[in-house]
């Protein structure tokens, strides 16, 4: 690892790999270091961009941003970096086969759809695999809502009685089915990815287009757990569809984020085109900087420290539960760098009553400037070479916007932007 990098990328979530890519694009050598596999893994696949504007659902994401307070990282960027940034994920996502795009209004504009998931509720997102059709969410009149014998996370009773609470959904017919298991009687309930893997090749994914052909023909729409391979592979939807004779929609589940892991492979697939490493089973204990400027992390694999130099570096870690913070009563900082984050003492004003409320422990996070270098409470950079991404940020509260990927790709597109400048810069000194 004495090898210099240009650019030294910390965390393979979203914001992570899309601001790898970002400086990777900018002819940069990247490595990445990653303790596991990322948010990702347990995410459904979608992206959210701006599901809620001041506690209302926003139906055009895009108007919502004006409601945002300044210090929300959309408001840092403005719409314009954000719209960029959108694009550069979409291209790649293109480039890789599978493309995400948004629902359209009647009048064109791009809109939040409203995706059903395992439990029933309707989750508002905006980029979606083009494979899945949007437009029968809201058009089909008969409904079949199907599990997996053994799959004990979906229950197409519980869906259809939820589903029918809303409007929109309740003067649908609906029917409820289960498909034989392709394992069997087992010791152990199945999980998604454990049928989703099955499909990923075309002799073992026979059982599910097999279990579908009954079917077929006699609905408008088909729901089903997300089943449809662990890879970003089009193939596997278009022989779904097939056999179903009709629009197949997987509903967002809970983890393993088997729809999150195909869009890992994507992104993955694209940053191996470019001179890229990635480092996994690695913690980052420390940062060692001199002056305003960092030059190498240091990082602790199989019971070693290494030392990873660099010319930039991006850090996107995660928030409390990805291990980017650390905290203690009434203190909190970053993991990597040791910023303090400035919080109440009392923690009891951490959170309100509410669980579904807006809590300060959500929006917890490094305050940045719209290059999303770090800055102190007199708003001066702290490193010239440093950036932050994603949930690293303090500022906004992903859970109850809706917010989480699509705050991911803008920050990380830009952390990637700027490290790849910084680099550049730094190469030439």
């Amino acid at each position: 690892m004495s090898r210099i990098v240009d650019v030294l990328v910390v965390g393979s979530g979203m914001a992570g790999l899309v601001s790898a890519l970002a400086a990777a694009d900018q002819g940069r050598s990247v490595r990445l270091l990653t303790t596991g596999m990322g948010s990702l893994a347990i995410s459904g696949g979608s992206v959210d961009f701006l599901g809620y504007a001041d506690g209302r659902f926003a139906a055009d994401p895009w108007q919502g941003l004006a409601m945002l307070p300044e210090d929300h990282p959309y408001s840092l960027l403005g719409a314009e970096s954000v719209r960029s940034a959108f694009q550069f994920f979409a291209d790649v996502m293109e480039g890789q086969h599978w493309p995400m795009r948004p629902a359209l209004s009647q009048d064109g504009t791009p809109r939040n759809t409203q995706l059903p998931t395992i439990m029933g509720t309707l989750k508002p997102t905006y980029l979606l695999p083009a494979s899945l059709h949007t437009e029968a969410l809201a058009s089909a009149k008969k409904v079949l809502v199907l599990s997996v014998q053994g799959l004990r996370d979906c229950r197409p009773s519980l869906v259809v009685s939820q589903l029918r609470r809303y409007k929109s959904w309740a003067d649908k017919e609906f029917t409820q089915g289960l498909l034989p298991s392709p394992f069997g009687d087992t010791h152990r309930a199945i999980s998604a990815l454990d049928l989703a893997r099955m499909a990923d090749k075309p002799h073992s994914r026979r059982w599910l287009l097999d279990a579908l052909a009954p079917h077929a023909g006699k609905y408008d729409l088909i729901l089903i757990p997300p089943l449809c391979g662990s890879k970003a592979n089009p193939e596997v939807w278009q022989a779904v569809n097939a056999a179903a004779g009709c629009p197949v929609v997987e509903m967002l589940s809970i983890p393993p984020g088997v729809g999150g892991l195909r869009l890992r492979d994507a992104l993955l697939q694209a940053l191996n085109k470019h001179n890229f490493e990635l480092v996994e089973n690695t913690t980052v204990l420390r940062a060692e900087t001199t002056g305003r400027t960092c030059t190498a992390l240091v990082a602790e694999a199989s019971g070693q420290e290494r030392h990873h130099a660099a010319r930039a570096f991006v850090t996107a870690t995660g928030g409390i539960l990805g291990g980017g913070m650390t905290l203690e009563p009434g203190q909190c900082w970053d993991s990597v760098f040791g910023i303090d984050i400035n919080v109440p003492q009392d923690v009891s004003q951490w959170s309100e009553p509410k669980i579904f409320g807006n809590h300060l422990f959500s929006r917890m996070g490094v305050r940045v400037d719209r290059t999303m270098r770090p800055v102190d409470d007199a708003a001066v950079v702290r490193w010239q070479n440093v950036f932050f991404a994603g949930r690293s940020l303090g500022g906004y509260d992903y859970a109850t916007e809706k917010s989480g990927h699509g705050v991911a790709i803008a920050t990380g597109w830009q952390a990637g932007l700027m490290a790849a400048a910084a680099a550049a810069a730094g190469e030439n000194q």
